[in-house]
């Protein structure tokens, strides 16, 4: 199952055409959202819920790595992004991506776990967010498997974000994913993004990330 992930929303421009894209498609998405962006449109809250979709917790009000937070810092981000889905009708979350899949061992696990969640980062990183990257050539990058985190699996973790570009990006990733037989559903459980201490193979480490040529 390829589960279709989106950070940094909701944008009042980009997440419509996404949320368009998803439904003319018949797939569903989960949505990793600002504390702060989510009070200021309710309504793609309300809209991705009804839509079938998962709205999870990504941050508070600045996409600030772990790694330049201490515990309680880590505790407010967390419990204010929280409350306001709670406030917009949001199931009770389940997982939590850190900004940039960055995790303070042992805090990030520590403060995910005082509020049953899972800390999740991704196994395909498109590089939407980078100017650097077109629609075109993210997908050429996935076609040829030009990186380890460019590489589209039955069950991977695909990271988007909510950007002008990524409606037309998401249309042709489907295309790919529907051409390989593969299935695309909400994140389970299980699934190779879901560190539990020590190491771990995907997301940023050590400061570093793909994309940045």
């Amino acid at each position: 199952m390829v589960a279709l992930t989106f950070d940094d929303g909701p944008d009042e421009l980009a997440t419509p055409a996404i949320l368009d894209v998803l439904a003319e498609r018949g797939v569903p998405a989960t949505f990793f959202v600002f504390g702060t962006r989510a009070k200021e449109h309710p309504g793609l809250i309300t809209r991705m819920l009804e839509a079938g979709h998962e709205v999870q917790p990504h941050c508070w009000a600045e996409h600030d790595s772990h790694h330049e937070l201490d515990t309680v810092a880590l505790e407010d981000e967390i419990a204010r992004t929280l409350a306001t889905l709670e406030s917009l009708g949001c199931p009770r979350p389940t997982i939590w991506r850190p900004p940039y899949g960055d995790i303070k061992d042992p805090d990030s696990y520590e403060v995910a776990a005082g509020h049953r969640l899972r800390l999740v980062t991704w196994t395909v990183e498109t590089c939407d967010w980078s100017e650097a990257h077109s629609a075109e050539r993210i997908v050429d990058e996935i076609d040829s498997e030009a990186r380890d985190d460019a590489v589209l699996r039955e069950d991977s973790v695909v990271l988007m974000h909510d950007r002008p570009k990524t409606p037309r990006l998401l249309s042709e990733l489907l295309d790919r994913i529907e051409a390989r037989g593969y299935e695309v559903g909400l994140l389970p459980p299980e699934n190779p993004a879901t560190p539990s201490g020590g190491a771990y193979r995907f997301g940023r480490q050590d400061g570093k990330r793909s994309c940045v040529d």
